[in-house]
């Protein structure tokens, strides 16, 4: 009986056949099919599919959450950036050892001056802050104009800005941005709709530092839709002071910006045409600006005390955290304290361990360093060269070791990872008004 050969081939299944297959496969190996051939290309380049994808994730990933805490979930410090990697544990984000397949590329050798010691350089590159899994990075160098970069750290695509207006000064500048998402949820079932490239735009915002209450400020704005830096005169009736502190950074939230300063939050709206900013009040009691954290854990924005001054009567290594609630119309929100604990009770023996072991140039400087965005009352804490995970309420926690100085001298950024890479929308024109 004569055999015959069989047509069942991958090359020969129907769209939806290999729709169904690519949807259960990683981003990474979706990047590498690409290549295969020109009809995979168009099919996992479409729209459509990517949909269909993200639907498929946040399926997973709404059963993830239904079990509780993951302690597989991965996070980590982007070295040697002041970035904290955290990613939800689904197959969209199984790249193997994840931080191999971060980077930023190198901001050249004006980033790098050649008479800074190798332990120091690393402080030279800078991420200001993250929307929606791009980053915004930089060099603050004092006397010069600062050129931000546009970064996908997953896809490695790069967009760089023209340079700032102004120059960047000792006293530091506050540097917020927001990116529209490339995709949301269209209902409780995971449906996901793609927002079109003509419909995304981001915004980079820069406050230069000042250290006196002001109720007027200027604000420097990087559209994406004109490719220019503008500046705008603020209005702040309750007035703020944004002296630069080191462990401070901007917030976004429900399409607004937070910035921390002078015993006061910033509410800046980078779309709103009417320039005006309120403030709302730190909680009662609340210590030194440089001892907090301002973060959105579980879609809510919360701040953090730690470790709280001995002068407040708390006992060593305590710390505190709020939760901002909205009230009515036209009512002032309020914090709402949600814990209050001691480090050596929440991880037991092991603090004695590793204050031990605590480097003379890490000692004082333990911190909250973030929020957990996925898991509440998890936050990330920096005990000397350790990054804690811990869970306020269960008291769970995992130690990972981090060595790098740039965690003593500026903010952490949390990078929240999305299930697909989001494309950074190009502006229309990039011009240089220095040039």
């Amino acid at each position: 009986m004569a055999s015959t050969k069989s047509n069942s081939t991958i090359n020969n299944l129907s769209d939806d056949s290999l729709t169904e297959i690519f949807c259960k496969l990683p981003c990474k190996t979706l990047f590498s099919c690409k290549s295969v051939s020109k009809h995979w290309l168009t099919l996992i380049s479409h729209p459509n599919f990517h949909s269909q994808y993200l639907t498929h994730q946040h399926t997973l990933f709404q059963k993830i959450q239904s079990q509780g805490e993951d302690p597989d979930q991965p996070s980590f410090i982007l070295k040697p950036y002041n970035a904290l990697v955290i990613a939800p544990n689904l197959p969209s984000l199984q790249f193997g050892p994840l931080q191999n397949h971060l980077s930023l590329t190198s901001l050249g050798p004006d980033f790098e001056p050649a008479n800074i010691v190798p332990q120091l350089r690393s402080v030279l590159k800078f991420v200001f802050a993250c929307s929606n899994g791009l980053l915004v990075y930089g060099n603050p160098r004092p006397r010069h104009k600062c050129v931000y970069h546009v970064r996908n750290p997953l896809t490695k695509d790069s967009l760089e800005l023209p340079r700032a207006l102004t120059l960047c000064d000792h006293a530091g500048v506050l540097v917020g941005f927001m990116c529209d998402p490339y995709y949301h949820l269209v209902n409780e079932n995971a449906k996901v709709s793609i927002v079109p490239t003509s419909q995304r735009r981001f915004r980079v915002v820069r406050i230069p530092a000042f250290s006196d209450t002001r109720f007027a400020f200027d604000v420097e704005v990087f559209s994406s839709e004109t490719g220019k830096w503008k500046r705008f005169l603020v209005s702040c009736p309750k007035g703020f002071a944004c002296g630069f502190f080191l462990t401070s950074s901007s917030v976004e939230h429900e399409g607004k910006l937070y910035f921390m300063g002078g015993g006061r939050v910033l509410v800046y709206d980078p779309y709103d045409d009417e320039r005006e900013a309120p403030v709302i009040e730190l909680p009662c009691g609340f210590g030194e600006a440089y001892r907090g954290c301002l973060g959105v854990s579980c879609g809510r924005l919360q701040l953090s005390e730690f470790p709280i001054s001995p002068s407040s009567g708390f006992e060593a290594h305590s710390g505190r955290v709020w939760m901002l609630q909205h009230c009515g119309k036209g009512e002032e929100t309020r914090w709402e304290l949600l814990h209050e604990f001691r480090l050596p009770e929440i991880i037991g023996p092991v603090f004695q361990e590793l204050k031990s072991l605590e480097v003379e140039y890490m000692r004082g400087c333990s911190r909250i360093l973030a929020f957990h965005p996925y898991l509440k009352d998890t936050v990330f804490l920096k005990f000397g060269d350790n990054i804690i995970c811990c869970n306020l309420l269960t008291r769970r926690f995992r130690v990972c070791k981090y060595g790098g100085l740039s965690l003593l001298f500026y903010p952490v950024i949390p990078i929240v990872l999305p299930c697909w890479p989001t494309p950074i929308p190009s502006p229309s024109s990039l011009v240089d008004p220095s040039a």
